[in-house]
């Protein structure tokens, strides 16, 4: 754990020379006291579940931007020891998610400004895993999807979302790239922060679930080059709407 704390500080060290200063707070930003608490369990390792629930709270917008992370009052919330907190802070740091300041501590980053590279990304690691499940998916796995379109079409607004989500992940998983699937899975929660979340409107909604409906049939298929084509067109329709979200 000295380790730890050790690499953390020479990362700060680093940070403060390179990283150029924050914009100040603003004022309404959300202080860490209003971490909503969580029962960590004692049988998984403690400073894994506080990175999970702290980033899950980032990423969705529960912290928001410009808070400073405070190890007492994340640990008091989540009742556990500032080690494992620190650890975690680490961690978030890795991911930029939050950042050193040499007179401000620890803050939230805005992740506004990387949204657009994080869809690309997004974009370019789906498509392939896509065409790999074209040739892997089975039969099950179909059936799964099948599922998810229904459940998707009589869904409230914030059941679809996470709907959405399993989706596009179920056809990730389809690819077996244990890889893809690590790195899909960490992509794809950004897009259930509230500002980030598109389709809400009636035309884009159905639209959306028609490509869901072509791209099942395209891997039921079995056509890596068809799936590949719908699901592309389907990304680029959300990266449209977020544009004019984030506008």
């Amino acid at each position: 754990m000295r380790n730890t704390a050790a690499k953390s500080k020479s990362s700060g060290q680093q940070s403060h020379a390179s990283t150029p200063p924050l914009p100040e707070r603003p004022a309404n930003a959300t202080p860490t006291r209003t971490l909503k608490p969580a029962t960590v369990m004692r049988a998984a390792r403690v400073a894994d579940q506080v990175y999970r629930h702290l980033r899950r709270a980032i990423i969705s917008g529960e912290i928001e931007s410009g808070t400073r992370l405070r190890e007492v009052e994340i640990a008091q919330a989540l009742s556990v020891s500032r080690t494992p907190v620190r650890e975690a802070i680490s961690r978030l740091i890795g991911d930029l998610l939050v950042r050193e300041h040499e007179t401000t501590g620890v803050e939230v980053v805005d992740m506004a400004g990387d949204v657009m590279d994080i869809h690309h990304i997004r974009e370019a690691l789906e498509l392939c895993a896509a065409r790999l499940a074209a040739k892997r998916i089975t039969d099950e796995q179909i059936q799964e999807l099948e599922a998810l379109v229904e459940k998707g079409e009589k869904a409230s607004f914030a059941d679809r979302v996470r709907v959405n989500q399993k989706f596009h992940l179920m056809i990730v998983q389809a690819s077996g790239s244990p890889r893809l699937i690590d790195m899909l899975t960490s992509f794809n929660e950004y897009f259930l922060h509230p500002k980030w979340v598109t389709r809400t409107e009636k035309k884009s909604v159905d639209q959306a679930l028609s490509d869901h409906r072509q791209i099942v049939a395209a891997l039921r298929a079995r056509s890596p080059d068809r799936t590949e084509r719908i699901l592309r067109r389907h990304l680029k329709l959300g990266l449209m709407q977020l544009t004019d979200n984030a506008g």
